[in-house]
């Protein structure tokens, strides 16, 4: 649509008559383009500097919107790993979710409306992909950590210990242990950054963790005991 609407201006440049003549409806996107490029020669032949089409701006997009911009939409939001499942062109949760998230990585504002400045950062060629959590395997990781460490994963687990220490740049190193399978059982040790305001996690606490496994912790228990369980370096804890 965009390049017809820019080959109309071109065309009635040179001529309203010529414009008249083309068939815009049955035009394929190549024949545009050289549409376009014969129009732009003419001008020069008349010694008039042609200049580029230019690209209208993005439509907000949001919830009840339908249409082949929502679908191109959806389709760079399944190919950055935002959204699952096809593109449909129906603006639904589903994608609204998808572009919050969206926004959220990116450092917008998480409104869930692609708005012109969401579209520009979400089909630029660096635009961040999604983060994809896989279920964390204990036994596995335990067994064989050099060939998890570095993933990403995600487990629900309750907290059995916590330890916290200040940074000097205002924030909190925070260790927990948490129980994946009920208390004490397959412990997985987990530490983060939690910054000024943000709220403690506490023992008994049940959470969600998502995070970047570093394969095995090794410390020592009060009887002098050593014990060597799975790391993970955390993006979020949250409470359930």
């Amino acid at each position: 649509m965009k390049k017809l609407i820019a080959l109309m201006l071109v065309l009635l440049l040179c001529s309203s008559a010529m414009a008249a003549t083309v068939d815009w409806s049955s035009m394929t996107d190549d024949e545009i383009n050289a549409e376009i490029t014969a129009a732009q020669a003419e001008l020069e032949s008349r010694g008039v500097a042609a200049e580029e089409p230019v690209e209208e701006g993005y439509r907000s997009l949001q919830k009840g919107s339908k249409g082949d911009e929502v679908k191109a939409l959806q389709q760079r939001l399944i190919e950055l790993n935002y959204l699952s499942g096809s593109a449909d062109g129906d603006y639904g949760g589903k994608t609204a979710s998808a572009v919050e998230l969206f926004q959220s990585t990116a450092g917008l504002t998480a409104t869930g409306i692609a708005d012109a400045d969401t579209q520009t950062a979400l089909f630029a060629d660096d635009a961040p992909k999604a983060k994809v959590y896989q279920s964390l395997d204990y036994k596995a990781m335990s067994r064989d950590p050099d060939t998890y460490e570095g993933n990403l994963y995600k487990f629900d687990g309750k907290v059995v210990q916590v330890m916290e220490q200040s940074q000097t740049d205002g924030t909190t190193l925070v260790a927990l242990r948490v129980a994946s399978k009920g208390r004490y059982d397959d412990v997985v040790y987990v530490i983060y950054y939690r910054g000024s305001g943000e709220a403690r996690i506490l023992e008994d606490d049940k959470v969600t963790v998502y995070g970047t496994s570093k394969g095995l912790y090794t410390y020592e228990t009060v009887m002098g005991a050593e014990v060597t369980i799975p790391m993970i370096l955390a993006d979020s804890v949250t409470v359930k």
